[in-house]
């Protein structure tokens, strides 16, 4: 027996640690980059595996000599207590809540075949800026190789033009008013954590955790932090930027990609839903690959930012005004091309990890960007207009799924919360619960947007054939619409605001502004849930394919 002891004292504990090793890679030695589930499963495998080895080695190994100093003894003695510590953990395989059963249970792949879902969100992305959409401007060679394998879907439009409500809608399936609790009224900063999840609302990361799926997010952007509530049915969340400070966010987008590779390496066996998000290209346009060449031909200190649009160079010349703007333009493509490398380096670890055809991957953005296309109009969240609520939106679906690679009728962004449901089979395909067409020549889906965050609200109301924008309190407290072609005036500049074909249209969208500021106004500073709907709210709310 001292001769198996002996033999055990070496091989149990080598092969716990080894195997503990081994269940962590790649091995990090900072918390809480390794997964607990594999290195339970290592460890408990590979001090099995020792245990064995220990009854061959201990019969070629003579026992120790009888006669021992004390303090040797007594050594021996705790070795021999660690080394048999791991037994313990085999005590935990038959209760359902036993860690070692949990781990055991997530290292299950062959039984499990469901789809890894990836979303990956790129902030204040114009579709009119990748090559899949047409542009010739040669900046997203990797968003457009991978539009060519996915789902392109030319008319995808947000539920709101800032990233808070509108992924929150995404999360949701729901309206943001519905989803989201309003700041403080006449609040002037956006960092102020007012602005969060509603608690009781399931998000996407809660249901997929509760289904059995590993659930990470890898993000950069205050207005997803753990105090908003987004780390809600995550295992893993990681949100590092600053609430103060948006330079912070600005060179994560390589940091963004290198962390979610890393997770994917440790937890590529089981089925996951994995979200990333990157910063760029939002303001301040300022990519660490901008060419010194394009620097050079403006002059020094000047920032792509509305800051220094609406303090100094709007009241500036005409010819420096036209210059500035260009500048703007030019630094936001850098950032585009930035983010497209990030992105394709990620594509690039999913292939060569085996992840990338078993994979549901969407890509899409929080919301588009304003860049000077009507007048001073300038960044996010102060307008409903196309260049805000258009989003670049591919899904390439997992190996078998069969699909169009071209969808043209109008998709709300925020059906991915259906689509991403139905292909985990959380739900049912039959649901009802509105999700993306796989199929081009349908009839689309109409898409309300809501909740600008500066100045005077704002809605909208996007149809297949028409645009309308919904101004509440314009001019003296006085409502206005805007009605716009999309078939013949994609660029919105011919109002046809006062034609007869547009006032169903019109009705119908005051109808839903109505019932969303109401919501919002008995949300503000608020942390329960959202308030009761009378049944006309409802009967208008799955009008429009959202249900609560």
């Amino acid at each position: 027996m001292r001769a198996y002891l002996a033999a055990l004292r070496i091989t149990g504990l080598a092969g716990c640690v080894i195997g503990a090793a081994v269940g962590w890679l790649p091995w990090q030695p900072v918390w809480p980059t390794f997964s607990i589930h594999g290195g339970l499963r290592g460890a408990a495998i590979g001090w099995l595996a020792g245990v064995v080895l220990a009854l061959l080695v201990g019969r070629l190994r003579p026992a120790p000599p009888r006669a021992q100093p004390r303090l040797r003894r007594a050594a021996r003695c705790v070795i021999t207590a660690l080394a048999l510590a791991p037994a313990l953990l085999w005590f935990t395989l038959a209760p359902p809540g036993g860690p070692l059963r949990q781990a055991m249970e997530w290292g299950r792949t062959s039984q499990d075949q469901r789809p890894n879902l990836i979303l990956i969100t790129i902030e204040a992305t114009r579709p009119d800026h990748l090559g899949a959409y047409g542009t010739t401007q040669g900046l997203t060679p990797n968003l457009d190789a991978f539009a060519r394998e996915a789902t392109r879907y030319d008319s995808a439009y947000v539920s709101s033009s800032w990233t808070l409500p509108s992924l929150a809608a995404l999360f949701t399936g729901l309206l943001p008013s519905s989803c989201v609790i309003d700041g403080p009224h006449g609040a002037e900063h956006i960092g102020e954590v007012a602005y969060r999840l509603r608690p009781r609302v399931p998000l996407l990361s809660e249901q997929f955790s509760r289904a059995g799926y590993a659930t990470a997010a890898e993000l950069t952007n205050h207005l997803l932090s753990r105090d908003r509530g987004w780390n809600r049915g995550f295992e893993f969340f990681r949100n590092e930027s600053s609430i103060e400070d948006y330079s912070t966010d600005l060179a994560a987008g390589g940091n963004v990609t290198k962390r979610a590779s890393e997770w994917l390496r440790r937890n590529r066996h089981e089925p996951f839903f994995l979200w990333i998000h990157y910063f760029d290209p939002h303001v301040p346009y300022d990519s660490p690959d901008t060419p010194a060449a394009l620097l050079a031909r403006y002059p020094k200190g000047w920032t792509a930012h509305r800051k220094q649009w609406v303090d100094t160079m709007r009241h500036a010349s005409p010819d420096k005004r036209k210059q500035y703007q260009q500048f703007c333009r030019e630094m936001y493509a850098e950032e585009v091309r930035y983010a497209d490398k990030c992105v394709g380096q990620l594509l690039a670890q999913l292939k060569s990890a085996g992840l990338y055809d078993r994979s549901l991957i969407a890509i899409t953005a929080d919301h588009g960007e304003e860049l000077f296309d009507r007048g001073d109009e300038m960044e996010h969240g102060h307008t409903m207009r196309r260049s805000v609520v258009w989003v670049p939106l591919l899904v390439k679906w997992p190996r078998g799924i069969d699909a169009d690679r071209r969808v043209r009728q109008t998709v709300g962004m925020a059906d991915l919360h259906g689509t991403l449901l139905k292909s985990a089979k959380v739900i049912a395909d039959d649901a009802d619960m509105r999700a993306l067409p796989r199929r081009d020549g349908a009839k689309g889906q109409d898409v309300f947007s809501e909740w600008i965050y500066y100045g005077k609200q704002q809605t909208a109301l996007t149809t297949d054939d028409y645009r309308v924008i919904y101004h509440p309190e314009a001019g003296a407290g006085q409502p206005r619409f805007e009605v716009y072609d999309r078939r013949h005036d994609p660029a919105e500049k011919h109002d046809l605001a006062g034609a007869e074909i547009a006032m169903d249209l019109r009705d119908r969208l005051q109808q839903m502004t109505e019932i969303a500021l109401k919501r919002r106004a008995a949300s503000a500073g608020e942390g329960g849930p959202a308030p009761a709907m009378s049944e006309k709210e409802k009967r208008d709310l799955k009008s429009l394919g959202y249900v609560q």
